[in-house]
């Protein structure tokens, strides 16, 4: 499928900032004191989220306006039916709670494990990763 120069640069934003913040995951503080688990899981949500929404503007599809990375994934495998991005569905359950449920301060403190920050890096690398290759097989590089 042709690429036109301008979905090929919007696309290049999205893993742009993705690459970014999972670059700075990369580096987290973690042997701190309190280390910032929560931004951990926040960045890790928002790598996965990011790649996504690359693989739907290479694709030419509307940017749904969602931080949950299910619907984004459901949207990903309409495009070709590739249910191969089904694979990523457990890993778009886990991290949209980091999102949507730990942004903002609770009534009680939640505090999230550091196993659990590192688990979370980990999925979004492996999500960032599966649709950088996807988005390769499509001619985006």
């Amino acid at each position: 499928m042709p690429i036109s120069e301008h979905i090929r640069k919007r696309t290049q934003e999205w893993f742009r900032k993705a690459k970014h913040d999972l670059s700075f995951l990369e580096k987290a503080p973690f042997d701190i004191e309190d280390p910032p688990t929560d931004t951990a899981c926040r960045l890790a949500h928002m790598v996965a989220e990011y790649s996504l929404k690359a693989y739907l503007t290479l694709n030419k599809k509307r940017i749904i306006k969602t931080h949950r990375l299910h619907e984004l994934l459901k949207a990903s495998i309409a495009i070709n039916q590739d249910e191969n991005f089904g694979s990523l569905n457990d890993d778009c359950i886990e991290l949209t709670k980091y999102k949507v449920e730990h942004t903002y301060p609770g009534p009680i403190p939640e505090e999230i494990k550091l196993e659990d920050a590192k688990a979370a890096i980990d999925k979004a690398r492996r999500i960032y990763n599966f649709v950088l290759q996807k988005s390769r097989d499509l001619g985006y590089f």
